[in-house]
This record gives C-alpha cells, sequence and structure tokens, in this order.
C-alpha cells in the first residue's frame, strides 16, 4: 500500500470518529476535536468541510452538526442516549421557572421527561401529552393529568381531536415546549405534523410565559413542519454547544435566550451555571 493510501485511510478513519462523536452529542466543536484527536484545528475545518459536502453535517462557526434530514425521525427509544447530560442541565434551569400550584403544560419528547424529573416533588398541576410521564413521575408529589387522544408508538405522544378537547378547557399558568429545530428565520418547527396542533393549542391555552427548551443540536435546525411562531415564545432555554450566530440572531428577535454551562461530561450535582 503507498503511502498516499495509507493517509487516506487514516483521513477515512479520523472522519468516522468524527461522525460518531456528532452521533453522541449533536454538534461538535474544532477546537474540542483538535484536542481529541491529537490534529491541529486546520485539519479538522479540512475534515469538516468534506463531510458538509458530502451531506453529512452542517457547518457553523467554530463547529458542527449532525444534518436533520427531512422525513428522518429519531425513535424515542434511541432519543436518551442523545444529549443526556445536555438536556438534564436544561431541565433543571426550566423546573425553577416553575412555581408551587401552577398549572404547566408540557409536550413530548425526552427534553420534557428531564424537566419532570426536576419536578417531580413539586407541589404543581402538569398537564401534558407525553404518554412516557407517568413512567417517569413514578410516585409524584405533583398533580399529573394526561391528555387522551391518539397514541403514538414512535414518540410516545398523544395526539388528534380527543387530545385537542382536552386541551381546549385547561388554563394554564406556564407552558414549556420542547422542539425539533429553533431557528431565527423558521421559528419553532417538528418533525411529527400531528404533534403541531398540539403544541399551538398549548400556546394558545397559556396566560404566562411561553418556554422553549431545546439542546444544542437544535438551533438552528429547521425540521419537517412549521410549529410556533418566536413571536408567542418568550424564553429559550439552551446550552453551551449552541451555535452563538444563531443565538445572536434569536436574540435579535426580542427572545430571552438562556445558556446553560455544560462539560458534557457527567450529570451535574448540583444546581447548573447559566447565563
Amino acid at each position: 500500500m503507498n503511502s498516499s493510501n495509507g493517509a487516506g485511510k487514516i483521513t477515512a478513519q479520523r472522519r468516522l470518529k468524527y461522525l460518531t462523536q456528532l452521533e453522541k452529542r449533536g454538534t461538535v466543536r474544532v477546537v474540542d476535536l483538535a484536542q481529541a484527536f491529537n490534529v491541529s484545528e486546520i485539519t479538522v475545518r479540512r475534515d469538516l468541510d468534506e463531510l458538509a459536502r458530502e451531506g453529512l453535517v452542517e457547518r457553523f462557526h467554530g463547529g458542527a452538526r449532525l444534518v436533520e434530514r427531512l422525513g428522518q425521525e429519531t425513535l424515542f427509544e434511541d432519543k436518551p442516549r442523545l444529549h443526556a447530560v445536555e438536556k438534564d442541565v436544561i431541565g433543571a434551569v426550566a423546573a425553577d421557572f416553575v412555581k408551587d400550584d401552577q398549572t404547566v403544560l408540557l409536550n413530548g419528547g425526552t427534553t420534557s421527561l428531564a424537566i419532570l424529573r426536576h419536578l417531580k416533588d413539586r407541589n404543581i398541576r402538569i398537564v401534558t401529552n407525553n404518554a412516557a410521564a407517568p413512567a417517569e413521575l413514578g410516585e409524584s408529589v405533583a398533580e399529573l393529568i394526561l391528555l387522551g387522544g391518539q397514541y403514538r408508538n414512535k414518540s410516545r405522544s398523544l395526539y388528534g381531536d380527543l387530545a385537542l378537547l382536552a386541551l381546549s378547557q385547561v388554563h394554564a399558568s406556564l407552558c414549556i415546549l420542547g422542539s425539533n429545530g429553533v431557528s431565527a428565520r423558521t421559528g419553532l418547527t417538528t418533525s411529527v405534523y400531528a404533534e403541531t396542533a398540539i403544541n399551538r393549542m398549548m400556546v394558545e391555552r397559556c396566560k404566562g410565559d411561553v418556554i422553549v427548551v431545546a439542546d444544542g443540536s437544535k438551533i438552528g435546525a429547521t425540521s419537517n413542519f412549521a410549529g410556533v411562531p418566536l413571536d408567542q415564545v418568550n424564553v429559550l432555554i439552551t446550552d453551551s454547544t449552541a451555535d452563538e450566530e444563531e443565538l445572536n440572531a434569536l436574540r435579535a428577535t426580542g427572545l430571552r435566550v438562556i445558556v446553560c454551562q455544560v462539560d458534557g461530561e457527567a450529570l451535574p450535582a448540583a444546581r447548573p451555571h447559566y447565563e
């Protein structure tokens, strides 16, 4: 094997390792990859640029994220291992917005489950279409109201006319929504059309703040279907892996942006720091 073929194999193996990191975390930073694989930042940028040309990643200043392919949905059972640290930190911060005796609307998804873990001992009422919520709360102080309707196994969520009918009877103090994409250009988007109506009505039935929770891989992304416009959202809670340029664009719309600092290694033992 000649030296050029050997170098090409090493490059391909290194890029495959980048993709493995991206599958685990959703986003990567150039400086972190350079340190992890003992190569120059110039080499990492060149590798990421090539992966972007192949349509495997989307580049942003200082890093890259996995391309979210329209029509492709991550199964619920695969989601807990994705961005688990970030979701837990975001969940802790979101829970701090909830006051005792409030009625809180939560939609489906694993980020919502992370919030529930921090609310289970609170004297509140939770209304949700997240069918995984009862198992997450267990023996909880919090009162849980689960919307009825059709059950969607892929996302462990409830939807449809019956769910909307039940939701129409609620007057909530606070609404916390997860989203597949949050963009200054396209607002909130989701991969499941049936869930857009639920999200919109949750906003409509909330008399207080609407908070969006999304890990850094969702920031700047646009999924299949339009959901809630940004002018109906008060606060975005995300983490420090998010693209800073996109965060600034979101701030420019008037949205309050809270960025949780995470180290990506272990779940925090104490309240996270955020700006």
